[in-house]
């Protein structure tokens, strides 16, 4: 198995002067949907939601620099002064393959934290150890969810490999 590898990273960043949310739909196009506003961004590529709390919630970005861009971005247009915007990292989404497949209905008998999904023919994992929740497909393939850190995601995935193939439930 190879490592993690993030596909989605969620920043937050606090405003340091109030956001009028009429003023981001009036003046830079953003759409309001119930507490929040969005704004997609082409460059730097990404879409954000500013909610009622004056946070800038930036998805769509792998890198705090460039979230950091977008959300600069979002308060220079609208003639505010970004100095003092505070950063906050939120959780990842992470993809993984175990390169075998998985053999799904033996597990939740061997492991209580594991539940098969059979809308998405998937086993859900709640990963304490590494806090992390694991969707495993019987292809080999998985998402992790709620992770903070791709090397979280990677030594979960591979805790579970090891369980599973201990249990002989790969091929």
């Amino acid at each position: 198995m190879k490592g993690a590898r993030i596909e989605n990273q969620l920043y937050r960043f606090k405003s340091p002067v109030p956001i009028n949310q009429q003023r981001v739909v009036d003046e830079i196009g953003g759409n309001k949907s119930g507490r929040f506003v969005m704004i997609s961004l082409r460059s730097p590529r990404s879409t954000l939601l500013i909610d009622d709390q004056d946070r800038i919630i930036v998805h769509g970005c792998k890198k705090q620099e460039i979230a950091h861009l977008a959300a600069k971005e979002v308060l220079l247009r609208l003639g505010e002064d970004e100095s003092g915007m505070t950063f906050e990292l939120g959780p990842a989404v992470a993809s993984f393959d175990f390169g075998c497949s998985v053999k799904l209905e033996g597990v939740p008998d061997l492991f209580p934290d594991a539940t098969i999904d059979t809308e998405l023919d998937c086993l859900r994992i709640d990963d304490t150890r590494h806090e992390v929740k694991l969707l495993l497909f019987r292809n080999g393939r998985g998402i992790a969810t709620e992770a903070r850190h791709e090397k979280l995601v990677t030594m979960a995935a591979k805790r579970w490999m090891q369980r599973l193939s201990d249990e002989n439930l790969l091929s």
